[in-house]
């Protein structure tokens, strides 16, 4: 740790919150406003910084937890009573240990900081989030707690840049085409090639995660050391002549928390942590990359033994782009969440399916024989049946495309004017044409938009045959089959032969980018606790936490103090568990955080050690006069001491979940 470079950029941002017209936790808003409608900006066109910062939370709040009182927002997680949190709260641009980008840091000091027990929560944003994106999970629990928080947003962000007008955004949200601004979040090389395609395609814009050049999961773990660092700096310097002895890791307890990929930075923090400057973590959902580390181990679950867990998450995502539009017609629960837009959209999959049959990657025959066979190939590959259940909010949603073309650009460090499979991102308008983003729309976005396409009236969009760009949020067969690995279409070589002779350079340039973000899945002598849920639709439970939890377990042998908990009705977003067919089906892996950071912070302090690994025995909340129970404590499980037949065990390279 003593060797991570944190270098400023440009003037740090400093904010005085007096805890009633703002504060850190709920941007003023306070319970009712966070779940109210989005605040307004005084001029739509030129929003200011403290206006924009308003929005921002707002919008992270919305998007991550469930804001409804019956879905336990207010009481189990969240402001709990309406609690407001006056402080200081910093921005800050920090560079990358490569030089060739930035990232942000934001850290909050609450005015009831507890000097006496000192307290840092470390976090980092999820998904490709702004800065604000692990406040409403991870965050929020640490300011109620007397704690400050440092955030990261991992080198992600709602970086994005309009080609046409030659502008970006600085970290405060603010609209700026100073390119050499060093608070600006994202500024590609501006450069002969960058304006061909421009000109080409025009209205194209482009966004960090995606476009930087940089694969920033590479140095995810290395960008919360980052924060780490810059956080104790920051906060001797505002508490001098109040506290006389500096803070420093030795004398303060640093909880590292996360969700989704927020949780994987965490993990990877860990592991480059030599220091030991964290003192433990929680960590929900992360899609932790094991890939080629699983030799010899399986997994054994609900009468199942896989033998290759742990592919990576380009592979898992493609292999769902590729197949799951057609085997979601095999899901035939009418009361499974979008089962309706799955009926309405029938015409258009059932193409899908006929495409693959033709292509030899499906069999021949009715569209039933089809569906079914890809439902069964997701199944042979390790997606257990929970999480398949979810397939028709995937494809209603464009996630396997989005994430797919995302991640192939970030992965094979691609330059923005050279998009995968030609798919880059433009806004669109009602028939899917691209046009240009409107000055109310961008003057909002860094606010309201979560940093990777479809978003904000912003889609992804390619070429059709006719020349024209226009929106392709959920991909085509086509192109499915042109972003799929070999493995995945080696039973069908006349199809493999036909695709596009590009795709063999992009894919290579893909598997070198995601062999340089394998995680080693060794994390010192420190408690941390995993919690994923079995229903993750997402991120598969076989290829991220049960895989990283078995590599754990025979590489340090109990020496790490690590925890595996599987929530059993837990999905991957708990933002949509108000909307019909989620919250009578699945709980919130939100409790679990709060949850979790109590237990670990009072590992650290007492030394009561944590729970074994198990299963979380939930229970959806069910229906009550035909309106959805409100939740309580009694339907997210319980950690038991002695789980008895719910521990999850290790034994001779076998992990065994219980059914």
């Amino acid at each position: 740790m003593e060797q991570v470079s944190a270098e400023l950029l440009g003037s740090p941002l400093r904010y005085e919150l007096d805890g009633r017209s703002d504060d850190l936790l709920t941007g003023g808003l306070g319970l009712e406003g966070l779940r109210g409608p989005p605040p307004p900006f005084a001029n739509p066109v030129r929003p200011t910084p403290p206006e924009l910062r308003r929005r921002a939370i707002h919008s992270a709040y919305r998007g991550l937890v469930d804001t409804s009182d019956a879905g336990g927002f207010g009481r189990l997680f969240g402001p709990v009573g309406d609690a407001r949190v006056a402080g200081v709260e910093y921005l800050l641009a920090i560079r990358t240990p490569g030089g060739a980008g930035s990232t942000t840091v934001l850290l909050q000091l609450p005015g009831d900081f507890d000097l006496k027990n000192p307290c840092l929560v470390a976090v980092a944003s999820s998904g490709s989030r702004g800065i604000y994106g692990a406040l409403p999970t991870a965050g929020e629990w640490g300011l109620r707690h007397r704690c400050a928080v440092v955030h990261t947003d991992k080198g992600t962000g709602v970086g994005v840049w309009d080609i046409d007008r030659g502008r970006g955004y600085r970290i405060d949200g603010t609209l700026s085409a100073d390119a050499a601004d060093p608070l600006m979040t994202f500024v590609p090389p501006l450069v002969a090639e960058l304006a061909e395609f421009g000109k080409a395609s025009p209205h194209s814009l482009l966004f960090k995660h995606a476009n930087s050049g940089q694969n920033p999961e590479a140095d995810w773990g290395t960008y919360l050391l980052q924060a780490i660092k810059v956080a104790f700096a920051f906060l001797n310097r505002e508490l001098a002549g109040v506290r006389t002895e500096l803070l420093t890791p030795e004398n303060t307890v640093v909880l590292a928390a996360g969700t989704s990929n927020g949780g994987a930075a965490v993990l990877r923090a860990l592991e480059r942590d030599r220091a030991g400057w964290i003192s433990g973590a929680v960590v929900l959902e992360p899609n932790a990359v094991v890939s080629g580390r699983t030799g010899g181990l399986s997994i054994e679950y609900g009468g199942r033994r896989l033998s290759d867990s742990g592919i990576g998450l380009y592979d898992y995502t493609s292999l769902h782009f590729l197949y799951q539009p057609c085997a979601v017609l095999a899901e035939r629960d009418a009361g499974a969440p979008f089962y309706a837009e799955t009926e309405r959209r029938r015409p258009e999959l059932e193409a899908w399916c006929r495409t693959l049959q033709a292509e030899g990657v499906l069999p021949a025959g009715p569209i039933e024989r089809a569906a079914t066979a890809a439902r069964e190939a997701l199944v042979a590959a390790g997606i257990v049946p929970a999480a398949l259940a979810l397939g028709h909010f995937n494809i209603a949603t464009h996630l396997w495309s989005a994430i797919t073309t995302v991640y192939a650009s970030a992965y094979a460090r691609l330059p923005p004017w050279q998009p995968p499979c030609g798919v880059g991102f433009a806004a669109t308008d009602a028939d899917g044409r691209v046009r240009a983003l409107n000055d109310a729309e961008a003057a909002s976005l860094w606010a309201d938009g979560n940093g990777i396409p479809p978003t904000m009236g912003i889609a992804l969009v390619s070429r059709g045959a006719d020349g024209e760009r226009r929106a392709a949020n959920s991909g085509s067969a086509a192109e499915a089959l042109a972003f799929a690995p070999d493995r995945i279409l080696a039973h069908a070589p006349a199809a493999l032969a036909a695709l596009p002779a590009g795709r063999s350079a992009l894919l290579a340039a893909v598997r070198a980018g995601q062999d340089e973000v394998v995680m080693t899945a060794r994390l010192g002598n420190r408690p941390v606790m995993i919690f994923h849920g079995r229903a993750d639709g997402l991120i598969p439970v076989n290829h991220s936490s049960r895989a990283y939890y078995a590599i754990n377990q025979r590489d340090r042998g109990g020496r790490d103090e690590l925890k595996y908990y599987e929530v059993e009705h837990g999905n991957h977003f708990d933002a949509v568990l108000a909307l019909p067919g989620f919250a009578n089906g699945y709980v919130p892996l939100q409790v679990w955080m709060v949850r979790g950071l109590a237990l670990l912070l009072e590992r650290l302090r007492s030394g009561r050690l944590l729970p074994p690994s198990q299963v979380l025995r939930s229970r959806p909340r069910g229906m009550v006069a035909g309106v959805v129970a409100p939740l309580g404590e009694e339907h997210v499980g319980m950690l038991r001491s002695d789980p008895g037949r719910d521990a999850i065990t290790f034994r001779n390279g076998v992990l065994s979940i219980p059914d």
